[in-house]
Formats: structure tokens, sequence, C-alpha cells
């Protein structure tokens, strides 16, 4: 009986496990996305520095990158969460948790660089949308 009841313990972490993964999937498309709103923003401050014409006014850019920006800081933290979780699994079954740390902190640097570039897009001017419109990390 008790080793059944094992079992069944280790089924539930590894289904949390499944679980969490699964949620790293739809934030890593998340983020798939937020990189191809990124192209767009760097083709159009291309297209700009060339002196041709933007495929969207620098008001509506700027918008559209503080959007995108705040996009990127989600995932980030949803990254964070999802690795603190999945370290909390490997530490109930014992295993190496080397690799979790690594992430987390890889995670927590990432939300960081992502509160600098909002703040960097979001106090940026209409103007100089250009130069910070899409800040490379």
């Amino acid at each position: 009986m008790r080793y059944f009841n094992l079992n069944i313990i280790y089924f539930n972490m590894k289904n949390e496990e499944i679980k969490y993964v699964g949620y790293q999937l739809i934030v890593l498309l998340l983020t798939i996305l937020a990189g191809f709103v990124s192209f767009f923003l760097t083709y159009n401050q291309k297209r700009s520095l060339q002196g041709k014409k933007t495929l969207v006014p620098p008001k509506t850019l700027l918008t559209i990158s503080i959007a995108n920006r705040i996009l990127f800081l989600i995932t980030g933290s949803l990254f964070l969460l999802i690795n603190f979780k999945l370290y909390e699994i490997s530490k109930r079954e014992n295993e190496n948790l080397r690799t979790y740390e690594l992430q987390i902190i890889a995670s927590i640097l990432v939300v960081i660089s992502e509160i600098i570039a909002l703040y960097v897009t979001s106090t940026s001017t209409t103007n100089q949308v250009s130069d910070v419109e899409n800040p490379n990390i």
C-alpha cells in the first residue's frame, strides 16, 4: 500500500511538472510574437534612417513599442514564476537543483533588463522614437 501511495505522489508531481512545461510553451509563443513585433519596429526604424516613408507614424510606433516592452516584461516574469515552480517540484523530488537555480537567476536578469528597456522606451518622446523604439538587450 505504501508503494502505491508513493507512486501516486510521483505521478502527481510529474503531472504538475508537465503542466508547467506546457505553460512554458505558451509563454514562449508570446515571446516569439513579441519578437516579431520587435522585428517590425526595427524594420520601421531602418526605413526611417534611410529617409523612406515609415509604415506607421512615430506616435503609434511609440505606443506599439511600449506595449511590446510590457509584453516582454510579462513573459519574462512568467518564465521566472514557472522556473521557480519547477525548482520547487524538483526540490521535492530530490533532484539536482543547480540548473533550476541558474534558470531563476537568468530570469531575474531578464526581468531587470526588461524593466530598464520599458523605462527607456516609456520616457522617450515621439521625436526620439527612432533612437529608442526597440532597445536591444
